[in-house]
């Protein structure tokens, strides 16, 4: 399965120590170049050494694949824009992004798009957690992640944690 992964989603799940989930689901993570740039300037040791993995592949979006994300006419960043452009690129499985600009350009482009939250629900169901709760509050309190009430209890509620 290939999956394509912006710097916010690797940097949160680096900095709680849930890494390893995503070689666990996926075994190969892609990631652009200027993903890869953010995260080696990135403040913090663990989310500098993300770009050591073996499993986490460097590769640049090609200059078509680029200009058609930005046809989609969304503000996004540069990451996101190289992000959704490899993904595009690569026919990848899924995307993992977080923002709601990106997800949607990435639903345009058809990517099906992923955020941590799923990937927590993902690896509760494949046994490889035993509480998305726990992953939740994590990056709320340690990676400083926002989530609103609603959408809080909703996910729990989706995971049966409540």
């Amino acid at each position: 399965m290939t999956i394509v992964s912006d710097a916010s989603s690797l940097g949160s799940l680096a900095l709680i120590d849930y890494l390893w989930l995503l070689e666990a689901l996926y075994g190969t993570v892609g990631i652009a170049e200027v993903v890869a740039r953010e995260l080696a300037t990135a403040k913090g040791g663990r989310v500098q050494a993300v770009i050591a993995f073996d499993w986490v592949e460097v590769q640049p979006p090609t200059e078509a694949a680029i200009a058609t994300v930005l046809q989609q006419g969304k503000q996004l960043d540069l990451c996101e824009t190289h992000t959704l452009a490899l993904a595009f690129q690569l026919r990848a499985d899924a995307v993992l992004l977080n923002e709601r600009r990106s997800r949607q350009v990435a639903q345009t482009l058809k990517i099906p798009a992923i955020g941590v939250f799923g990937i927590a629900i993902a690896a509760k169901q494949q046994s490889l957690i035993p509480s998305v709760r726990r992953i939740m509050d994590a990056l709320v309190e340690q990676a400083g992640f926002r989530v609103s009430n609603p959408l809080y209890q909703q996910i729990l509620k989706f995971a049966d944690e409540i």
